[in-house]
């Protein structure tokens, strides 16, 4: 996930749950991720159009992911891989490297998560042929979930900015989120009071990359085939699940702050804030019962 994975367990026998946690973790990222060759996901990536016999974890994935991009009318679709690699993440992250010469975006096949075929009854997945599937911040923030029910209730994880966190830290009322301001990663733009709530921010300054005298991001638009190019340059959400926040701070994000904040305002138990390319902010009305501190 090219991420560091901070882990708190509060429970008395934390050292076996934080143990039997790290071995979950680079078992799913061998799995699942797209950067190795072995993955399962990268086999099915190469399956070129044939029917894959999927792993459960991974069925039940890709199940998931298409479900939310059904929910989101497709502004979040998994199948943007082979835009990501267009537009030059074609490689684990560290590896980018600037280039001298501005990169060609050329819009894919056309297709989208509609064409994705699932068989159940055979555990089989068809792609249509030339695509790929990408799960990213939606594959991290289930690991996040994943990851806290095995510390049990308290914890928090955090995979990347992707953060859940169970009950209450031992001797206080809630879990301390920090927002970091986009323009300034150090500092915070405030800092959310959670308890069993899932916060995760979509941003594209963090994961971007330069192509001649342009700047490119992961955070493919699947209306354009191209990075994103809304008024929002990061989107905080908070949700009842890792998973949930994320695709909410995500679809927020590619919707632009006006329809973002009414659609992160449309969704119950759901609140946000978000960060115009200006600098200025604009947050959901319920985000204050998180005791926000700026």
């Amino acid at each position: 996930m090219n991420s560091d994975v901070t882990l708190v367990c509060c429970q008395p026998d934390a050292k076996r749950r934080l143990d039997r946690a790290e071995r979950w973790l680079v078992a799913y990222e061998n799995r699942f991720s797209r950067f190795l060759i072995t993955s399962e996901m990268s086999r099915l990536n190469g399956a070129g159009g044939r029917p894959f016999r999927a792993s459960p974890a991974l069925f039940g994935q890709v199940e998931l992911a298409l479900s939310l991009a059904q929910r989101s009318d497709g502004i979040f679709d998994p199948t943007v891989l082979r835009d990501l690699e267009a537009a030059g993440y074609d490689r684990s992250f560290e590896l980018i490297a600037p280039t001298g010469r501005g990169r060609t975006v050329t819009r894919r096949p056309d297709f989208s998560w509609r064409d994705v075929k699932m068989a159940p009854s055979t555990r089989t997945i068809t792609l249509p042929p030339g695509t790929g599937l990408d799960l990213g911040g939606i594959g991290k923030g289930w690991a996040v979930d994943r990851l806290a029910a095995m510390l049990g209730t308290p914890c928090l994880v955090n995979g990347g900015g992707d953060v859940y966190v169970g009950g209450r830290p031992p001797g206080e009322d809630a879990w301390r989120v920090g927002v970091a301001d986009p323009f300034a990663p150090e500092e915070d733009l405030m800092v959310l009071s959670c308890e069993d709530r899932g916060v995760a921010t979509s941003s594209t300054l963090k994961r971007r990359w330069r192509a001649g005298d342009a700047y490119l991001h992961h955070l493919i638009d699947p209306r354009t085939g191209r990075p994103s190019e809304s008024d929002a340059v990061q989107v905080t959400a908070v949700a009842a699940t890792g998973t949930l926040a994320d695709y909410h701070a995500k679809v927020a994000l590619l919707l632009g702050v006006e329809a973002g904040l009414g659609y992160l305002e449309s969704e119950p138990d759901v609140e946000g804030l978000m960060v115009r390319t200006d600098g200025s902010r604009s947050e959901s009305r319920g985000l204050s019962r998180y005791g926000i501190k700026t």
